[in-house]
C-alpha cells in the first residue's frame, strides 16, 4: 500500500471528532431556528454564535468556553486537513506556506474594515474573529480546489495551464470585489458611504483583479498550479480589501494616519528574523546539498526507524538540522508574527488606550497592569517555536502537518498583529 493513501490513526480520530462536533453545531443551529430550544442549542448560541453576531455592534469579545473550543477545533482541523491534503496529493513543502501568506494578510484587512463599520449589516458578522478565519479557509479551499482541477485536467503539465490558472484567479478576485465592495457601497447607515473615495476603491480593485496577469513571469510561476491559484487569488483579494481601506484613509481619515506603529511592529520582528535566518542559513544550505530538508525525514523512513538509526551520515545531518531549520519559512513567519503581535498589543493598550478582548490575553496583561507582560509572553512563545522546530523530526508524509502547524501559529500571531497595527494607523 502506498503510505500516502492511508491515514494515521490519530488523523482518523481527529476527522471523526471534527465531524461529530460539526453535526452537533448543525443540530444546535437548526433546532434554535425552529424554536426547539435544548442544551446543545443553548450552548452553541450562548458561548459561540452570540459572541460573533453581537460583536459588530457590541464588541462582546471572547469567553473561556469558546476560547477553549476554538483552540480544540483548530487542532482537530489541522490534524484532519493534513491527512486529507496528503491523500489528495497536494504539495506539502514550504512553497505551500508561502502561497498562503497573502491570505494571512487578507483576514486582517477584512477585520479592520469591519472595525471601521464600513461593511453592511449583513456582511459585517462574517468578518468578526474567529468567523473570519472560517471564511478565509473557504476561499482558500475553493481556490486550491480549482487550481488542483487544472493540474489534473487536460491542461495539466502543458503551456495552457498557466493562462488557465490566471483566468480562474481573476474570476475569484472579481467575485470578492463584487461581494465586498458592493457591501461597503450599500452601507448607508450613519452616512459611512460618504467617508469612502469611490474612485480610489475602483482603481485599486481593478489593479487587484488584474494581479494574476501582471504577476505572470514573476516568482508566482515557480508555484505549481494549485499553489499559483491560491497565491494569486490571495494577492488580488488582499488588494481588493486594501482598496476599501485606502478609500477610507483618503476620505474618512483625511490623511491623518499614524505611521510609526507600523515601523516598529514590522521593523523589530524583521530584524530579529533576519538574525535567525543568518544563524541557520549555512547549515540549511549544506543539508539541502546532501538531499535533506531540515527536520523532514526522507520518503519511506519512519520516526522509529530514524531514532534507532546510528550512522555517521545521521549524526552529520542531525547537527545541520538543529540550526538549518531556523532558516525555514515555517519557523521565521510564525516567530515574526508572535513578536509583532506582542509589540502591537503593547503599543495599542499602553499608548493608544485600546483594551484587550481575549480573556487569556487580558489575564496576562492584568498581571502587572501593563501589556508589556503580554509582549514578554509572545517573545517567549517565539523562543518555544524555535526550540520545537529545532528538535522535531517530521516523517516525509507529515510535511502537511508541519506546514499547517506553522500556518496556525501565523494565524494566532501574525494575523492579529497586522489587524492591530492597521487599526492603530487608521485610528479605528
Amino acid at each position: 500500500m502506498n503510505p500516502f493513501e492511508s491515514l494515521y490513526e490519530y488523523e482518523k480520530w481527529a476527522i471523526r471528532i471534527l465531524i461529530i462536533t460539526l453535526l452537533l453545531f448543525g443540530f444546535g443551529i437548526t433546532t434554535h431556528s425552529t424554536g426547539f430550544e435544548n442544551p446543545i442549542s443553548e450552548l452553541v448560541f450562548t458561548y459561540f454564535l452570540d459572541s460573533i453576531l453581537n460583536e459588530s455592534t457590541g464588541d462582546s469579545g471572547y469567553n473561556y468556553v469558546n476560547t477553549a473550543g476554538y483552540g480544540l477545533g483548530l487542532a482537530l482541523f489541522v490534524v484532519s486537513l493534513a491527512g486529507l491534503l496528503r491523500i489528495a496529493g497536494i504539495d506539502g513543502s514550504d512553497a505551500m506556506l508561502v502561497a498562503l501568506i497573502p491570505w494571512v494578510l487578507w483576514a486582517p484587512f477584512g477585520e479592520v474594515i469591519e472595525d471601521a463599520g464600513l461593511f453592511g449589516s449583513t456582511m459585517a458578522p462574517w468578518f468578526v474573529s474567529p468567523g473570519i478565519h472560517f471564511q478565509t479557509a473557504a476561499w482558500v479551499v475553493l481556490s486550491g480546489f480549482l487550481g488542483h482541477r487544472v493540474s489534473v485536467g487536460r491542461y495539466g503539465g502543458t503551456v495552457d495551464a498557466g493562462p488557465s490558472t490566471r483566468h480562474i484567479s481573476a474570476m475569484l478576485i472579481a467575485a470578492q470585489a463584487l461581494i465586498y465592495c458592493t457591501s461597503t457601497l450599500e452601507n448607508s447607515s450613519n452616512g459611512l458611504t460618504n467617508t469612502l473615495d469611490r474612485e480610489v476603491m475602483v482603481i485599486i480593485s481593478i489593479f487587484g483583479i488584474s494581479s494574476p496577469y501582471w504577476l505572470a513571469g514573476s516568482h508566482a510561476d515557480r508555484f505549481d498550479d494549485t499553489q499559483r491559484v491560491v497565491y494569486t487569488s490571495g494577492v488580488g483579494g488582499s488588494i481588493v480589501l486594501f482598496s476599501i481601506l485606502a478609500a477610507y484613509a483618503v476620505e474618512g481619515v483625511n490623511g491623518n494616519l499614524t505611521i510609526w506603529p507600523i515601523i516598529i511592529v514590522f521593523g523589530v520582528p524583521y530584524l530579529i528574523c533576519m538574525g535567525i535566518f543568518s544563524y541557520g542559513k549555512e547549515d540549511a544550505r549544506r543539508s539541502l546539498e546532501l538531499g535533506f530538508v531540515p527536520g523532514v525525514l526522507p520518503p519511506g523512513m519512519t520516526e522509529s526507524d530514524y531514532l534507532t538509526l546510528d550512522t555517521p551520515q545521521k549524526k552529520e545531518v542531525e547537527s545541520l538540522w538543529k540550526r538549518g531549520v531556523l532558516a525555514s519559512p515555517a519557523v521565521l513567519l510564525p516567530v515574526g508574527g508572535q513578536i509583532g503581535d506582542g509589540i502591537a498589543t503593547w503599543i495599542g493598550i499602553d499608548y493608544f488606550g485600546y483594551t484587550e478582548k481575549h480573556v487569556i490575553s487580558a489575564m496576562v496583561t492584568g498581571v502587572l497592569d501593563t501589556s508589556i507582560t503580554f509582549t514578554i509572553l509572545k517573545i517567549g512563545i517565539a523562543g518555544v517555536i524555535c526550540w520545537f522546530y529545532s528538535q522535531a523530526v517530521f516523517e516525509h508524509r507529515q510535511q502537511h502537518l508541519r506546514i499547517l502547524i506553522a500556518l496556525c501559529l501565523m494565524v494566532v500571531g501574525l494575523a492579529p498583529a497586522l489587524r492591530n497595527v492597521f487599526r492603530l494607523t487608521l485610528g479605528v
